[in-house]
């Protein structure tokens, strides 16, 4: 099975990452795709489902949406969608009305917008900030940094996250990822199906609120190893790596083959002065 998470974005186009559930690791990125680019990129990614990090359309009434309304619930804060009238020219709903544009391209390429039931080869809405907290269990620590905070619920989930370098591309992965548990089951869905519903990476939610982690799970950090270079004792033989300027015992052999060289032009003579190395006996 394969997951194509979609984040939104108005001035930096869209970020696409693509997950595939024998991997579980990025198998296809695009970066600031324009939304004139976004078809033929979903007929490649030969997905079985979009989850797009957007509202599919405007709230029917009111300030924002019943899915949204039951997710703040749990503590989860969230945009609200208003009513068309409301947001139709407000510029802060540029980046929805660039959603809609998205969930319109995905139903054309074959997926239309969810409405329950399986969700394969539908376009599912996902709001990766909430997908990150149903997966830890928890709200994120106080002072967290989202790109950490979101990487680390990845990796503890077996995504690998080395490829993702920005916030933008992390929050895809875990649209995609949402995507890859809807198609498993393993998800549920909030909200009316005629406003749209935000789907979660959980069969079941446990009672609302969520409580704050107690800290940002945080890999296993990797030993810092010195920076290695080859030996610049010049013999065409060494094939050793080193932290300092000669593997052990081969500065002799630089100087042995300076002594020849000596021998034959003033460059040797000069290099060994500069090293503080004596001439060869019969120079001294």
């Amino acid at each position: 099975m394969r997951a194509l998470g979609i984040d939104v974005g108005v001035r930096k186009g869209l970020d696409l990452v693509l997950l595939e559930e024998r991997s579980r690791e990025p198998v296809g990125m695009w970066l600031r795709v324009s939304v004139e680019e976004l078809r033929p990129l979903i007929d490649e990614a030969g997905a079985d489902v979009v989850a797009i990090d957007s509202p599919p359309a405007w709230a029917g009434g009111g300030r924002s949406r019943r899915t949204e309304q039951e997710i703040r619930l749990f503590g989860i804060q969230s945009y609200g969608t208003p009513t068309s009238d409301r947001g139709t020219d407000h510029p802060f709903y540029e980046w929805m009305r660039v959603g809609f544009e998205v969930f319109r391209i995905a139903e054309r390429a074959g997926f239309p917008r969810y409405r329950g039931g399986p969700a394969g080869g539908s376009a599912i809405e996902v709001f990766p900030h909430a997908s990150a907290v149903v997966l830890a269990g928890c709200l994120p620590p106080r002072g967290a940094r989202k790109a950490a905070w979101r990487s680390s619920v990845l990796r503890h989930g077996g995504i690998e996250v080395d490829g993702l370098r920005s916030l933008d591309q992390i929050d895809a992965a875990l649209a995609a990822l949402t995507g890859l548990r809807a198609m498993a089951g393993r998800s549920c869905a909030l909200g009316d199906p005629k406003e749209g519903v935000i789907v979660l990476p959980a069969r079941t939610l446990p009672a609302p609120p969520y409580r704050t982690c107690a800290e940002t799970p945080e890999p296993p950090r990797q030993p810092r190893l010195p920076r290695m270079s080859p030996c610049a004792c010049g013999d065409a033989t060494c094939d050793r790596l080193t932290s300092r300027e000669f593997a052990p015992g081969h500065d002799a052999r630089r100087k042995s083959m300076l002594w020849a060289l000596a021998r034959q032009g003033h460059e040797a003579v000069e290099e060994l002065r500069r090293r503080g190395w004596e001439l060869p006996p019969e120079m001294r």
